[in-house]
């Protein structure tokens, strides 16, 4: 699924080639995955103009001239490419007057896609965390929420509620830098340690961000191009094999339904 550094990639790719650009004409192939009717969506954006492109945590936002806006959650297959090749999995094309394209894939369908005049419209929005390069994002937020959470720190990072953005693969290597135990309970870590994952939560997502995001299935950059933080991956999907560390086996469990990549002897 595509975390806060994909979709960050994504939207600077499409903001240096789309804004200023006018929608001349958008091509539902699906409609699943419109959260509107077909012609209240393609009425919304054609013939207007890219003002602006931004990113709310894992949500692409398109500003439009007349105001409005289209948000694009990509969920767990969505890709975004400009002027791709279209396949099976090409569930919208945005056309635009100067012959550029835009490509809407999604492989598993769990995408959605809305055109909106305000955006607290998008129920996603409105129970979302500050981000985590927010000033509100402070090591003193940290240390207010934990106190009050008795879940394990891993949960905490992956709910969206807390902070934006941070998913699966993420969570893994934040505490990892942290010699942090995933299953620690939040109420139970040092005002000190918070300070370290707080540093580590910046310092992996920018790194991310730099090298354009994890392909470890599906994502693909706004050029149809594969991210290159995967191969920088300390613990997420690295099970069985040597901690980068200690060289100890990296070991993995479910939380919450999802894998937990950890070294037992490195994280406490």
């Amino acid at each position: 699924m595509p975390e806060l550094p994909e979709v960050e990639t994504i939207v600077r790719d499409l903001s240096k080639s789309l804004e200023g650009k006018i929608f001349s004409d958008v091509i539902v192939r699906d409609d699943f995955l419109l959260r509107q009717r077909r012609e209240d969506f393609v009425r919304r954006i054609r013939k207007k103009s890219v003002a602006g492109i931004s990113r709310r945590g894992k949500a692409v936002i398109i500003g439009l001239s007349c105001g409005s806006f289209l948000v694009i959650q990509p969920m767990m297959t969505g890709q975004l490419v400009i002027d791709g090749q279209e396949d099976r999995h090409s569930r919208i094309v945005f056309n635009f007057s100067d012959g550029t394209r835009l490509l809407y894939n999604d492989q598993r369908r769990f995408g959605q896609l809305r055109a909106v005049d305000d955006l607290k419209d998008v129920p996603y929005f409105n129970i979302l965390g500050p981000e985590p390069f927010a000033a509100q994002f402070s090591p003193a937020y940290m240390a207010w929420a934990f106190r009050r959470s008795r879940r394990p720190v891993k949960n905490s990072l992956l709910d969206h509620t807390f902070v934006a953005g941070i998913g699966n693969i993420y969570a893994c290597e934040i505490l990892f830098r942290s010699a942090l135990a995933p299953r620690r309970q939040a109420c139970r870590i040092s005002e000190e340690k918070i300070k370290t994952v707080h540093r580590f939560i910046r310092e992996v997502l920018n790194e991310a961000i730099a090298h354009r995001g994890s392909s470890m299935r599906n994502y693909r950059d706004g050029r149809g191009r594969k991210g290159a933080f995967h191969g920088r991956l300390a613990v997420y999907g690295r099970e069985g094999l040597p901690c980068p560390r200690c060289r100890r086996a990296v070991k993995r469990v479910i939380q919450a339904g999802r894998s937990t990549f950890y070294c037992g002897h490195c994280q406490k």
